[in-house]
């Protein structure tokens, strides 16, 4: 993302950085749907990211880095809407009605639409043999995990609200791939921190607008969240966000 993301990191970082990515975000599905009984949704969404990014800003001002680069501001605001409105945000609204192991096994097929929308790639991508096998056994592997609980998902009624949940996750997921792909295409200058919080201010600040129109501030008392929805939402902005968001990034 940056110029110094491009020189060798150190194994033991990257491996810190896959640990928090996979360790963290696994858990983020079943906060979200915690934070979102108490808080509603959009307005979580902009809750934790502006939160989250406005704290990381504050971290860079300490360390005296530049807050503000002209010439990243467009990719930036690019790849965090992507990522955090489009991807993201799809998935905090799908909670609403679908569990978060459904969530977490359709989010899974995110490295299928890497591969796919990757198209400078797809040379070496489709060659590798590895590369498929890996795909198909990691979507299968999560299948398994969850599988038992797919049963019950259509039984009852909200049929069709479950199929839009699960289409809206499906263009989630590949407006997810498409923003990571941008991101590596258009590096960006300056502090990579930096971007990573004005990525999520951005996003944050975005949903908003959704709020307004979803009605979400018409009958909200703050005073009436439970505990454990805040509790959620803090985890989200710390290790969600600021700690696996910055990871993956």
């Amino acid at each position: 993302m940056t110029p110094a993301t491009n020189k060798s990191a150190s194994p033991i970082l990257v491996l810190v950085a896959f640990a928090t990515v996979y360790i963290v975000w696994g858990s983020t599905y079943f906060f979200i749907q915690m934070a979102i009984q108490g808080i509603p949704p959009l307005l979580m969404g902009a809750m934790r990211f502006f939160t989250a990014g406005s704290l990381l800003l504050i971290w860079c001002a300490i360390k005296g880095e530049k807050l503000f680069n002209s010439n990243s501001i467009v990719t930036t605001a690019v790849t965090g809407i992507l990522l955090l409105c489009g991807g993201n945000g799809a998935v905090i609204w799908a909670e609403q009605k679908l569990p978060s192991a459904m969530v977490a096994i359709l989010v899974s097929a995110a490295p299928i639409w890497f591969v796919l929308l990757d198209k400078q790639s797809w040379g070496v991508n489709f060659k590798s043999k590895s590369t498929i096998a890996g795909l198909i056994v990691g979507f299968a592997g999560v299948i398994l995990l969850f599988g038992e609980q797919l049963g019950p998902i259509f039984s009852g009624g909200s049929v069709v609200s479950k199929l839009s949940g699960m289409l809206l996750l499906i263009l989630g997921s590949i407006s997810w791939s498409y923003g990571s792909l941008y991101a590596k295409h258009h590096p960006t200058e300056g502090s990579g921190t930096v971007n990573v919080a004005w990525q999520m201010i951005i996003a944050g600040l975005l949903f908003l607008p959704g709020s307004l129109i979803n009605h979400e501030f018409d009958h909200l008392d703050l005073s009436q969240v439970p505990l454990k929805a805040w509790g959620a939402l803090s985890y989200l902005i710390v290790f969600g966000s600021i700690a696996a968001y910055s990871a993956y990034v």
